[in-house]
């Protein structure tokens, strides 16, 4: 027998304000295992929490950064955060800033208890079923936990996904596995292995999920997993298969299973790119049924995100945390020529470095004499949100992307927060890069787009009205402007930290110094300045560091093999 404390005492306040107010009544805990699962109440918060570990997605998770902070989008301003290891290369099996081994392993034990003791729920949950009322309840309940058992899965797959992602192959668990003996001898399964179980868990789960949650039973909705978010775990997972890191040889056939994956999603037309770029970001309760967000964490009320993030010259306080850095800025092209602002021709003013470019810009990034809560902010050397002030922007930016604008610091206003896990805009770009490695630039193969007029699509979305891609790209150049693409439209969505590590670049993006914009006022004239492009600091990134190290204390137990160079 074992003591599940833990099972329930993280369903509060996480999961109450995160999936729904039907969750605010807290159980007991101290239950057995064998007391769990012997009514419908007990059943469905086991089911439910396995969700809990969804929380720990997004905003400042890592030492109070953000993961940017990691990669070349953005300097965190607190040089004693643990995610400064990432960028001084001191990380290490003992000492990883994101280690998630133990928080996925945990939720995925949780996730097949649920499965295992939820099996026989048909008799579990029996009601006397003479009496209509009874039985009506009955049904709804059975009709719910098979719901939520699909829903398991699919978390449980999720969760194997985001292991795969950062250490490679792992241990697949299928089964509650209390012998430490059994559990000592584990081995890993290998990154095929694993991606072939998480692809077939999507597939058989499909026809047993809902197709929305919108707008039932009340609050028993909000962030429920869908058929759309098992289509996109599994496009994403392809994605990933055949990319280089997992893919040395290049093998098409992965690619073309990945442009299938995302086809399928595109297809259905039950999706579509959201009106407003920078509203998106912002929409708290209100992602569930958006069109363009297939699965999001819906958090609570808060308002930390805003106090580590607003500019500092603020009466009711802000800190540059998260600081954008120049690296991620000059990947803006120019919106009316859509070139890099390198390129000849492009127009871009380097004394004026803000002006006509990408509109996604200043919809992400709080860039010098921008609007902001009623005001310009002041990023200049000398401002009062500049680079000298104390908690003051390292890098001449401040994070604007999932900032909320509207609240009053001073009042202890705050507002719900939704960290989106999968989004149609990233699908278009997953099918885009699949079928420009399967099939070149232009080519359909069968398919309703090809990957330019994909990346067309994002590119052109409501608000932004970036021009298409030139035609007669080569697969090279479209790679080039796919990979560019991500960077814009996923900017602080933790896609960057991966998609370097997957395209297996970042000896070149994480060894190349993080730079920032040092600006002055011209003398004389208090609305122009002279903007100079400085480096901020060197990083450190080297070839064993394209996947996580194992858990030191797990590879101490014997089976379990460290990644190389660990």
């Amino acid at each position: 027998m074992k003591i599940i404390n833990c099972l329930f005492v993280l369903l509060s306040p996480f999961v109450c304000t995160g999936c729904g107010d039907f969750l605010e009544t807290d159980i007991e805990t101290g239950y057995l295992e064998e007391e769990i699962f012997v009514n419908y109440q007990r059943m469905s918060k086991a089911g439910y929490g396995v969700y809990t570990a969804l929380f720990t997605f997004g905003f400042n998770r890592v030492g109070t950064a953000m993961l940017a902070s990691a990669c070349d989008e953005a300097d965190h301003a607190d040089i004693n955060s643990a995610i400064q290891h990432f960028n001084t290369g001191t990380w290490s099996a003992s000492s990883n800033p994101e280690d998630c081994w133990s928080t996925f392993y945990t939720a995925i034990r949780r996730a097949n208890l649920f499965l295992e003791e939820s099996r026989n729920c048909k008799n579990i949950l029996f009601r006397d079923t003479t009496i209509a009322a009874n039985k009506e309840n009955y049904n709804y309940q059975v009709r719910d936990i098979e719901w939520l058992r699909a829903e398991v899965r699919f978390l449980r797959a999720f969760y194997h996904f985001e292991l795969l992602k950062r250490y490679g192959g792992v241990p697949v668990m299928r089964e509650v596995t209390d012998d430490e003996a059994i559990l000592v001898n584990r081995k890993r399964d290998g990154f095929d292995d694993c991606a072939d179980f998480i692809a077939d868990e999507c597939d058989e789960i499909l026809p047993l999920l809902k197709d929305t949650w919108v707008g039932f039973d009340g609050d028993k909705w909000r962030g429920r997993a869908t058929k759309v978010a098992a289509q996109a775990l599994k496009a994403r997972l392809l994605l990933y298969a055949a990319s280089p890191l997992n893919n040395p040889s290049n093998d098409a056939e992965r690619w073309k299973k990945a442009a299938q994956a995302a086809h399928t999603i595109i297809a259905s037309g039950y999706y579509s790119l959201h009106n407003n770029y920078r509203g998106l970001f912002n929409l708290g309760n209100g992602s569930d049924g958006n069109p363009e967000v297939l699965f999001a964490v819906q958090r609570w009320n808060e308002n930390s995100f805003e106090k580590y993030n607003y500019p500092v010259g603020y009466d009711q306080g802000g800190q540059a945390t998260t600081c954008p850095s120049q690296n991620l800025v000059d990947a803006y092209e120019m919106q009316s020529t859509g070139k890099r602002i390198y390129e000849p021709g492009s127009g871009y003013d380097p004394q004026n470095p803000y002006s006509g470019r990408d509109p996604r810009l200043e919809m992400s990034v709080i860039v010098n004499n921008s609007s902001f809560k009623g005001r310009n902010v002041e990023c200049r050397v000398g401002g009062i949100d500049g680079i000298d002030k104390l908690k003051a922007t390292t890098t001449g930016y401040y994070l604007k992307k999932y900032v909320n604008e509207n609240l009053d610091l001073a009042q202890n206003q705050s507002s719900v927060h939704s960290w989106i896990l999968f989004r149609y805009a990233e699908v278009m770009l997953n099918y885009a890069e699949a079928m420009n490695e399967a099939f070149g630039p232009e080519d359909k193969a069968g398919f309703a787009m090809n990957a330019k007029t994909a990346v067309d699509a994002v590119r052109q979305r409501t608000g932004v009205n970036m021009p298409i891609l030139p035609p007669g790209l080569s697969q090279d150049e479209m790679r080039e402007r796919i990979r560019n693409e991500r960077r814009i439209e996923l900017a602080f969505e933790e896609h960057r930290f991966f998609d370097v590590r997957r395209w297996k670049i970042a000896g070149q993006t994480e060894n190349m110094p993080l730079m920032a914009m040092q600006i002055s006022r011209k003398e004389g004239d208090g609305n122009q300045f002279d903007y100079i492009v400085i480096k901020k600091e060197n990083r450190t990134f080297k070839n064993h560091m394209y996947l996580h190290p194992i858990p030191e204390a797990e590879v101490l137990k014997g089976a379990i093999e460290q990644n190389p160079g660990w």
